[in-house]
């Protein structure tokens, strides 16, 4: 079998990274006065079987298409948890894994459950998804506190019925801190059929398909597995670097793959 060989190699200046995954020739990051500039990391937990939860999906979406509009440093990342399949409707795209990582979120809050939608940014603050006023205040907060950590590169290689491969390189102090790398797919849509939402049919942005953490290395090599795989031209891999203790989120990147 003959396959065909995408390698995108990409080195993002953090100064114009949005949720649109731009590429960039340049340095992933501009020091400023010893930090680096700033990124928000938004995590939405919902689920497809949630009716409460396509109002938080517009929001998400909306915050998207302002960052690239407006050439905001911001991740957006959509996890489907798996707890309301019980519901009639399996979700498609929820893992055990996401509600594994919210749970861990909920313990950290000190709430007294996990709940959709909910979002979280930059592991320091968390609220209702579809709250656009917290949303507002809190990635304002995030693009205003600068970092001690950037990428330097990531770099990913793609041949068709192949895991994706990524290489990183990463600059500031890497103890006690884990790095997460995220298959997302960047648009689905799926006509529900049961559960609460049946009938509808929902449009999700930024799908996260595959997580990986691992302890913060300054330089790498992952893989993911080989499915689920979105399409080669809605793919991109987002990495970012949390404290493990303080679960806070102080460095970020992302690269489209085509």
């Amino acid at each position: 079998m003959k396959f065909k060989l995408f390698i995108a190699v990409i080195s993002i200046a953090l100064a114009v990274m949005a949720c649109g995954f731009k590429k960039s020739p340049k340095p992933l990051q501009t020091k400023v006065n010893g930090n680096f500039e700033p990124v928000a990391v938004i995590e939405l937990f919902t689920s497809q079987g949630c009716s409460s939860c396509p109002p938080a999906d517009a929001l998400l979406a909306q915050t998207i298409t302002d960052a690239k509009t407006n050439g905001k440093k911001i991740l957006a990342l959509s996890f489907h948890v798996d707890y309301w399949n019980r519901l009639g409707w399996a979700d498609p795209f929820s893992s055990a894994a996401y509600s594994a990582r919210q749970k861990n979120y909920v313990a950290h809050f000190g709430l007294d459950g996990a709940y959709t939608p909910q979002m979280v940014v930059n592991g320091s603050t968390e609220f209702v998804g579809s709250d656009k006023n917290l949303l507002t205040q809190s990635l304002a907060k995030a693009l205003n506190t600068k970092t001690a950590f950037q990428f330097k590169t990531l770099t990913t290689s793609f041949a068709e019925g192949k895991p994706i491969k990524v290489d990183y390189a990463v600059e500031g102090d890497v103890a006690g801190t884990m790095i997460n790398f995220v298959l997302v797919s960047l648009n689905e849509t799926t006509v529900v059929k049961r559960g609460e939402n049946g009938g509808q049919t929902l449009t999700n942005e930024n799908v996260v398909r595959q997580l990986i953490t691992k302890a913060a290395t300054t330089s790498g090599e992952i893989e993911f597995s080989a499915a689920p795989v979105p399409a080669k031209n809605n793919t991109a891999v987002v990495a970012f670097i949390q404290e493990e203790k303080s679960l806070r989120i102080i460095g970020g990147a992302m690269a489209t793959i085509n």
